[in-house]
């Protein structure tokens, strides 16, 4: 029998995360044995490279936001192993060219192959990569979306988005460095939404009408995940209107609250 692809995933994660746990682990107790390792291999830089890999290895490296992690680990590590070279200066103008490279690289999806009835027919994984979306660029003023399905992505930036949508499938949201806000109380589903997010030292805030379950399996490490939503009675639930949070976050948070 053929594993599906978010099983796949979910294994090559997990994976992945105990190997370098393993790793980890085992140079340490090796340091405290006496052996010794060179003092940038256990600097803030690896961190962000471990992080990266296993976000890569985790989403079959189909998203960017593995690249940013370890091209910014990698650029502070290199400047820690090799303190002359004096790469300080060259951090900001090489990260804004990164981006503009990343964004002209971006494939994008023509639509043809892929439909809203195949995506709903399989809510456990959605290639969000593939999916025909509207893609939010970052600003601080609150833009507005119809679009079933939404892609988010906010790197050393700030999103505001309030959906309009009468039929919300789902999103992929994307923040490194930066926060995300999505207003989903003039929204409306009709059946469970996947929201799949990927979060590295970032935050992302999620308004959500009180009669919606929001139902949490994200994973990742030094995260919180609240809903913060307050009632001054018990909501009625609308066993339909139901948002699963899906994905991982990594020094970051999301949080749920109420309409305003």
């Amino acid at each position: 029998m053929k594993k599906n692809n978010n099983f796949r995933n979910f294994e090559g994660g997990h994976i992945i995360a105990g190997v370098i746990l393993v790793t980890v682990g085992c140079i340490l107790l090796l340091r405290a044995l006496g052996f010794s390792f060179p003092g940038w291999l256990f600097t803030w830089p690896m961190i962000l490279i471990l992080i990266g890999l296993y976000t890569g290895v985790k989403h079959n490296f189909k998203n960017n936001s593995w690249v940013i992690l370890i091209a910014i680990g990698s650029f502070f590590l290199l400047n820690k192993i090799v303190p002359d070279l004096r790469l300080d200066p060259f951090f900001w103008p090489l990260l804004i060219i990164g981006a503009g490279v990343l964004f002209i690289l971006r494939p994008r999806f023509s639509g043809s192959n892929i439909t809203g009835s195949d995506i709903k027919s399989d809510k456990d994984y959605i290639n969000w990569q593939d999916v025909n979306s509207s893609t939010a660029t970052a600003t601080d003023q609150p833009l507005y979306s119809g679009s079933n399905f939404i892609k988010v992505s906010s790197v050393f930036s700030g999103v505001n988005r309030k959906v309009l949508s009468k039929n919300f499938e789902g999103a992929h949201i994307t923040s490194v460095f930066g926060g995300v806000e999505m207003d989903f109380s003039q929204a409306d589903i009709t059946a469970p939404a996947v929201i799949k997010v990927e979060v590295a030292f970032g935050g992302i805030k999620l308004i959500v009408p009180p009669h919606w379950a929001v139902q949490n399996e994200i994973d990742g490490m030094f995260h919180g995940v609240e809903d913060k939503r307050r009632f001054n009675v018990a909501p009625d639930i609308n066993p339909t209107k139901v948002i699963i949070l899906k994905g991982s976050v990594f020094f970051g948070g999301l949080d749920i609250k109420n309409p305003r």
